[in-house]
């Protein structure tokens, strides 16, 4: 069953009849052709996509304008730059009578010896004007002697003028250059007769090849209407309308590799053309060995060039995923050493003065159970208190109490706490965990409670301590709003206690029984 194609062209969405489809028949021409604008299409989302005829027109008039270019590129740079001209004096120009302006006088010599001229003819100069340049000139001119005897005038001085030639002026020398009458030979390997088109005996008489006198390529005259500028593909051949950029003519025409098959594509915008010069008329038996060559070396070219780019692309993404994947195990190592590199364990908080004496902290016991112990990460601050294997931390601390939190309270929102006198001696646990239990991350270092129950104990003294001088600061300010309301002036308590409600307690807020 033939494959519906879309209702519209890929590239310029206009809806035609004339299509050719991107996938299937003649992939691969219409492939190359998309690759010159770096348009890719997936051949199974869009499998029935479509290219109209304008577009690939478009398309390869680019791609041969792309060519041309090159070649004139190569043919620039193997014209050699001559001398340029240095020096501008009139005596090196008097010297080389060859290549400067030549000056006759007509001289005759009567019996006397003295010299006789026609008037009209005497004291004239022969210029020889060179062609006109662009470039500067400088003119020397000397006056002449003014005297009423035409016959007794003497020549004036030669006028003569020196051209400044520029080097890099190679306009000239391209207009002097002859084009090559011949298509030059194939470089490399040589195709053979099994890779060419077979050559018919005969070819029918509506086509035939021109060729101008000086020009190097071939114009196909088809049906009376002339083409040029082939374009080349593994299948077939596209010739565009000679008179394409005079008239902007979309028409071309479809030829077989073999020139069986012609097809005419588009209609011509103009009427019939004369030619201004003169061409060589040529049949196809001469002229299609020469170009069933030239199709195959440029068949061959643009595959070399599809295979080099996708080459490119290749290498060109596999160095990227070398580039990431370097940057992955140089994050990873960089990740591996934070983790394992110990670094010095962060001091604690130095509290001001004054220090809370003995008397004034709990009484460290003798021995602990074995319940509970403490652990510190190697870059940590603050300690965790493991308890029958549960793990809390972020202390509360109390006039007689501490509160321990679960220490996945924020990942899981779990509810757990540990409610422990502030001599460690007893322990209650309040709410149950809302998640299973969880490995500890790295290598923590383990504390006896003897170890870290000094250090939480003066942590404690001074949180207490902190939370007295704010709430007599607390006290003070309500003292004060009930004074100022019974006088009648300042905030009032109401105001107070409005900004009370909006007022929060930090963290590590007294909690008591």
């Amino acid at each position: 069953m033939p494959k519906t194609l879309a209702s519209f062209c890929r590239l310029c969405l206009t809806k035609t009849s004339s299509k050719v489809p991107v996938f299937g028949g003649e992939q691969e021409n219409v492939t190359n052709l998309l690759a010159l604008i770096e348009l890719s299409i997936n051949a199974k989302t869009e499998s029935n996509a479509a290219v109209c005829y304008d577009c690939i027109v478009t398309l390869e008039t680019f791609l041969q304008y792309k060519d041309q270019c090159h070649v004139n590129d190569k043919f620039l740079k193997s014209i050699p730059l001559n001398e340029s001209v240095h020096g501008s004096d009139v005596s090196e120009a008097d010297e080389d009578d060859d290549d400067a302006m030549e000056c006759d006088f007509l001289e005759e010599h009567d019996d006397d010896g003295v010299e006789a001229r026609d008037s009209e003819e005497e004291g004239l100069v022969k210029d020889f004007e060179p062609p006109k340049t662009p470039k500067k000139t400088v003119t020397l001119v000397t006056p002449r002697k003014k005297s009423g005897n035409a016959k007794q005038l003497k020549p004036a001085y030669i006028v003569k003028k020196i051209v400044e030639v520029d080097p890099l002026d190679i306009t000239k020398r391209m207009r002097s250059q002859q084009s090559l009458q011949e298509i030059a030979e194939l470089s490399g390997p040589q195709p053979t007769e099994d890779e060419l088109p077979e050559l018919l005996d005969s070819y029918p008489d509506f086509f035939h090849f021109e060729k101008r006198k000086n020009n190097r390529y071939y114009d196909l005259v088809y049906h009376g209407q002339r083409f040029n500028s082939a374009m080349y593909n593994t299948t077939n051949t596209l010739w565009q309308c000679a008179h394409r950029r005079k008239f902007k003519c979309p028409a071309f025409l479809h030829v077989s590799l073999d020139y069986t098959e012609f097809e005419r594509r588009n209609e011509h915008t103009h009427g019939e053309q004369t030619p201004k010069e003169e061409f060589e008329r040529l049949t196809p038996q001469q002229v299609l060995p020469i170009l069933f060559r030239l199709c195959w070396q440029k068949v061959k070219e643009r595959k070399a060039r599809k295979v080099a780019n996708a080459l490119a692309v290749k290498q060109r993404v596999l160095k990227q995923r070398a580039m990431a994947k370097a940057e992955k195990m140089a994050r990873l190592r960089e990740k591996r050493a934070a983790r394992y590199n110990k670094k010095p364990i962060p001091s604690l908080p130095v509290f001001p003065d004054p220090q809370p004496t003995a008397d004034e902290l709990p009484k460290l016991q003798a021995s602990y159970p074995d319940c509970f112990h403490f652990e510190r990460g190697h870059n940590t601050l603050y300690y965790d208190l493991v308890y029958y294997g549960e793990r809390f931390n972020s202390a509360i601390f109390g006039a007689r109490h501490t509160f321990w939190q679960c220490a996945h309270r924020r990942k899981f929102k779990c509810p757990a706490m540990l409610h422990v006198s502030n001599d460690y001696t007893e322990f209650e646990r309040r709410y149950e965990h809302t998640h299973g239990e969880q490995k500890s991350k790295g290598y923590p270092e383990l504390y006896t409670p003897k170890q870290a129950l000094p250090t939480l104990f003066r942590i404690m003294w001074h949180r207490l301590k902190e939370k007295r001088l704010k709430k007599q600061q607390t006290k003070g300010l309500a003292q004060e709003a009930k004074n100022n309301d019974e006088l009648g002036h300042g905030d009032s308590y109401e105001d107070y206690e409005s900004s009370q409600k909006e007022f929060e307690l930090p963290e590590n807020g007294s909690v008591d029984d």
